[in-house]
């Protein structure tokens, strides 16, 4: 085990044999939850890129142009990642089926190093991309901030008049009949007004990268 710089050796031959591809297994379960993450980073930047939003500039390396229309930029990349769920799972399905033989080695196990390998390579591929898309991608901010309407700051509002005293179930009702008068707010009041941990205005980020330190 030193030799191939191994932390520890696993002793029992019969544990030995029954735990063939529960690690690989673990391995690609692993992978998941990092490319479930990503997908749902893919959803959001895809959506939000659309002429609707607008939210998002994705850059030029992540984006592709349209066979018939000029003006066109196709987030074709961040369409190409969000797919590359799907060979992890299909490689943990494969897996599964095939684990739970008999005790001892069975030539069956071997099936289980092409969905492995095609997974971990499809998958470590397509997270090496993000750090370069989360660092390339712009917002742009005033669009975001117009978006946010009067109604949007109700729960403002309410929460303000159940910090004065006001019960609850009444500040709700209140609100309800008081949309008019929430035009006059402004989106940066809102955001300043988020200072419990982790909101806009308290984001907590050294804490969050000493914990990211921490683990690396």
């Amino acid at each position: 085990g030193q030799e191939l710089g191994f932390n520890r050796q696993q002793f029992n031959p019969i544990y030995a044999q029954t735990s063939r591809s529960k690690y690989e297994l673990q391995a690609l379960v692993d992978l998941l939850q990092s490319l479930l993450d990503e997908r749902r980073l893919d959803w959001d930047l895809s959506l939000f890129t659309t002429a609707e939003f607008a939210f998002v500039d994705l850059p030029d390396a992540f984006t592709t142009g349209s066979s018939i229309m000029p003006n066109k930029r196709n987030p074709d990349v961040v369409e190409l990642l969000r797919a590359a769920t799907s060979p992890a799972i299909g490689a943990i399905n494969e897996l599964i089926s095939l684990l739970s033989l008999p005790s001892g080695y069975h030539r069956d196990l071997q099936n289980t190093k092409g969905p492995l390998l095609r997974a971990l390579t499809q998958g470590l591929r397509a997270l090496r991309l993000i750090p370069s898309l989360l660092e390339e991608f712009r917002f742009d901010q005033e669009r975001m901030l117009a978006a946010i309407d009067g109604p949007m700051h109700a729960t403002d509002r309410a929460v303000e008049l159940t910090a004065a005293g006001v019960p609850f179930r009444d500040a709700y009702r209140q609100v309800a009949s008081e949309f008019d008068d929430l035009a006059n707010r402004t989106a940066q009041q809102s955001l300043s007004n988020r200072t419990s941990p982790g909101a806009c205005s308290d984001l907590r980020l050294n804490e969050l990268q000493q914990r990211l330190d921490e683990i690396s």
